[in-house]
């Protein structure tokens, strides 16, 4: 029986990443990092390129890692199955900048569209918590969009307690927010 687990990126799941990229129809995926890819001038859907962006998310975490600038030291912890990607979570270490600060918090996650409604993000949630946990972190700051129920309700099933709402016009117009977010602390 193949189970679902945490794992550590890596290359072998180059096919079914590309699979989850095409369901999401955009390279701007909750807590994938992929955003270092476009940083890198990578293209994921070149091979070599993708094993140079699962290197560099090993290379993220580590302390003596210099991060691009405006970027943390951050966890990618993947959801797998068998031989299937199917989501992952980023604990940034610390909220060094105003967006972290603000608006995206310590941790994101995200499921590919197939695979939402089995309790995935509460796996990849608890998984960044875990990480929290073992750095040493004291709390962290998980957000969502207003909207997305079905996030917070994940946030909240994992310890989350609201401390707020804020409207788009509340945040810097730099930050480029359109929809009120939700803001939460989970104590470790």
């Amino acid at each position: 029986m193949i189970h679902t687990e945490l794992s550590q990126p890596s290359a072998s799941f180059h096919a079914s990443w590309l699979e989850s990229w095409d369901e999401w129809g955009t390279l701007d995926q909750d807590g994938s990092a992929a955003f270092l890819a476009a940083r890198y001038e990578l293209d994921l859907r070149d091979g070599n390129d993708y094993a140079k962006w699962i290197e560099l998310l090993h290379h993220m975490p580590l302390e003596e890692f210099q991060p691009p600038e405006g970027l943390v030291n951050q966890s990618t912890i993947w959801v797998v199955e068998g031989n299937s990607y199917l989501g992952s979570t980023s604990l940034r270490h610390s909220l060094a900048n105003e967006y972290l600060a603000e608006v995206g918090g310590h941790i994101g996650y995200g499921i590919r569209p197939s695979a939402r409604g089995r309790g995935l993000a509460k796996l990849a949630l608890n998984g960044a918590l875990e990480e929290a946990r073992a750095l040493g972190m004291e709390r962290v700051l998980v957000t969502c969009k207003q909207p997305n129920t079905a996030s917070a309700r994940t946030i909240e099933a994992c310890g989350g307690v609201l401390e707020s709402v804020r409207p788009p016009e509340s945040f810097a117009p730099a930050l480029g927010v359109t929809e009120a977010i939700r803001r939460y602390w989970i104590n470790l």
